[in-house]
């Protein structure tokens, strides 16, 4: 029996989440499990598709770097004043 990878697991999760044409997609940490190559591919390919499909994609990551790769960032912080910053 074959078992896909973490990062494998989370690329089928994200076709999946596309063929339905939602006008919402919510990425809860979608990168977390790949190497920098497979990332940047996957998240190029994901922003491509939504623009393509016209779905409002919602991207939640710890990774700072990912930062420069959306037109609106909202921290943590600015949406729980509770949270330790």
């Amino acid at each position: 029996m074959h078992k896909l990878s973490i990062g494998q697991q989370q690329r089928v999760a994200a076709a999946r989440a596309l063929i339905g044409r939602p006008e919402l997609i919510i990425a809860d940490e979608p990168t977390s499990a790949l190497d920098a190559d497979s990332r940047a591919t996957f998240i190029e390919l994901l922003f491509r598709e939504c623009r393509r499909q016209h779905s409002t994609l919602v991207f939640v990551s710890h990774d700072p770097a990912l930062e420069p790769l959306f037109s609106r960032v909202v921290s943590l912080c600015e949406l729980n004043e509770s949270a330790k910053c």
